[in-house]
């Protein structure tokens, strides 16, 4: 039986995003078999089997130290920028994630990451900021 997905503030669509799938599988790290596995890249030593529930809660990036993206904090217009340490470990680590071409920016807004929303083929990826829903593209070229 497939249990619903936890939820990721920054990650509005799991699913949709292809970033899980139906399986069988038993997550390494809590030793479950949910119905749904994490079927991106996990950046770490070794090549769990993870499932979101344990990357939500932060499990899985505390018992292999990793992370689920390839990224930084970006500005409107891209250029890179510093957050508190919380948010790192809230977008780099408890966020599911998603396949990109190449390593991205996160755009962030009202001081905060912003959410991925989808990506429209090929290359633009969708955020919406969290606090004021404004959207923004980054371009993700392979």
């Amino acid at each position: 039986m497939t249990s619903e997905l936890p939820n990721f503030p920054c990650h509005r669509d799991p699913a949709a995003s292809g970033s899980v799938e139906k399986s069988e599988a038993t997550c390494d790290c809590c030793g479950k078999s949910r119905g749904l596995i994490y079927s991106g890249v996990t950046y770490c030593r070794e090549e769990p089997t993870l499932c979101p529930w344990c990357i939500a809660e932060g499990s899985a990036a505390d018992k292999y130290d990793a992370t689920f993206f390839d990224a930084e904090f970006v500005d409107d217009e891209g250029n890179s920028i510093d957050l508190p340490e919380k948010f790192d470990r809230e977008v780099f680590g408890r966020t599911i994630g998603f396949a990109t071409y190449n390593p991205i920016g996160w755009w962030v807004h009202c001081g905060v990451p912003a959410e991925y929303v989808t990506r429209n083929e090929p290359y633009e990826m969708v955020f919406e900021c969290r606090q004021c829903h404004k959207q923004h593209v980054i371009y993700d070229v392979d």
